[in-house]
């Protein structure tokens, strides 16, 4: 790992996020190393809050869980990236009563806002598991315990980072059976990433390298936990100007992409929305593209 460099907090971020240094990374790396991971945590969760209610309140949430009642029978969903449970409710909100739902999340504050949204009590024990250190590369990496998760019922939230092997979610998802559904909608990344282990070992570079890491990951997860005839959703944002060829390009992607396993692309379809001035910043290095219309890309997948 790269020895920390001190930077005026007024000098523009090397992340391209367009902001100061002094109020993107440098929180989280002056932070002790090994409370780098706490501090991003904290960050993201508390900037993602006006994000998630910016999009919900244009209805970007009601829309997609919406795609997801009308794609079949389904109350068995497997949600990957809950961030702080906008998107469950919404699925509640459609969805069958007797509906079966696990949220998975690396970010345990973004866990316990979901936790307070949806109006449950989330076990400790499931939501704050992450055990993080500091390897001798400097690299951070966060371990899972392998004691016994508990199924709460309806919904059931578990902080756990799908890149890593997690013995006892696996245990958990083996338990639950098959799925009707896995949800992969706004796949996003904290600051302290490209300090961890994984984007080391994954060479990843870039925030589209590891939404390229994960999106492989849950595909690997549907291809296993999905029944024939379940739904993968994958949901990414997108700007462009021409909406139907962008999104026929990256149809064609993923058709290539899939082409050896067994998922078909059943629906594609772009949903407007702005994102809001401040939470989380989605930004291009690009200024051009900043200035484009933003969709969220919906792409649902049948399982054969």
């Amino acid at each position: 790992m790269k020895k920390k460099i001190s930077l005026s907090p007024d000098v523009p971020c090397g992340c391209n996020s367009g902001l100061p240094y002094g109020e993107c990374h440098q929180p989280i790396f002056d932070a002790p190393k090994e409370e780098m991971l706490v501090v991003s945590w904290r960050i993201y969760a508390e900037s993602w809050a006006t994000n998630a209610d910016h999009y919900r309140v244009q209805g970007v949430y009601a829309n997609l869980a919406g795609q997801i009642a009308n794609a079949g029978d389904i109350r068995r969903v497997l949600d990957i990236g809950t961030g702080r449970g906008h998107g469950l409710a919404a699925l509640r909100d459609v969805l069958p009563p007797d509906i079966r739902i696990v949220g998975v999340d690396e970010n345990p504050e973004c866990l316990a806002a979901a936790a307070q949204l949806l109006g449950i009590d989330a076990l400790p024990t499931n939501i704050r598991r992450a055990e993080n250190s500091v390897l001798p590369n400097g690299y951070l990496i966060s371990t899972y315990p392998a004691g016994n998760l508990i199924d709460q019922g309806s919904i059931t939230l578990i902080q756990s980072d799908v890149i890593v092997r997690d013995s006892a979610l696996e245990r958990l998802l083996n338990a639950a059976g098959s799925f009707d559904a896995v949800c992969l909608w706004f796949n996003g990344v904290h600051k302290a990433r490209s300090a961890t282990e994984i984007a080391r070992h994954f060479e990843v570079k870039s925030d589209a390298d590891n939404r390229t890491l994960v999106e492989d990951r849950v595909l690997s997860i549907a291809a296993e936990r999905l029944r024939p005839g379940g739904i993968l959703h994958l949901v990414n944002r997108i700007a462009t100007i021409d909406i139907e060829a962008t999104g026929r390009a990256i149809a064609q992607t993923y058709r290539d992409w899939l082409e050896d396993m067994p998922f078909q692309l059943e629906a594609i379809g772009a949903f407007r929305y702005e994102e809001p001035t401040g939470g989380v910043l989605v930004r291009s290095a690009d200024l051009g593209v900043n200035e484009m219309p933003n969709y969220a890309l919906s792409m649902l997948f049948r399982r054969r």
